[in-house]
């Protein structure tokens, strides 16, 4: 997945005429990877680089939901993960069950 900084340096590298395999290498990334960004970075330019996390599981809570639990966790200034889900499960009665 990239990363804005590592992108900018690998375009920056490959344009001092090294390969994509050295720039990717320098950059701490893989060849495979290098190559990727590159293809985007020639087919969208700069947007192409910026990561889209689309996708994933959609979420088990409402707009309405997540507001109310939003409020919930002001009352602390730290929180588990366990802690949320005990709240979303047990305080809120949202109806949501999570697997451990």
């Amino acid at each position: 997945m990239p990363n804005g900084d590592l992108t900018k340096d690998l375009k920056t590298h490959g344009n001092r005429g090294m390969s994509v395999e050295e720039a990717a290498e320098l950059v701490g990334v893989t060849e495979a990877t290098g190559y990727a960004w590159l293809k985007r970075w020639n087919s969208r330019g700069y947007e192409g680089l910026i990561p889209d996390f689309g996708g994933g599981r959609p979420s088990k809570l409402t707009e309405e939901q997540k507001e109310e639990l939003k409020e919930m966790l002001k009352e602390k200034d730290s929180w588990t993960t366990k802690e949320v889900q005990e709240v979303i499960e047990a305080e809120l009665e949202f109806g949501v069950v999570y697997s451990s």
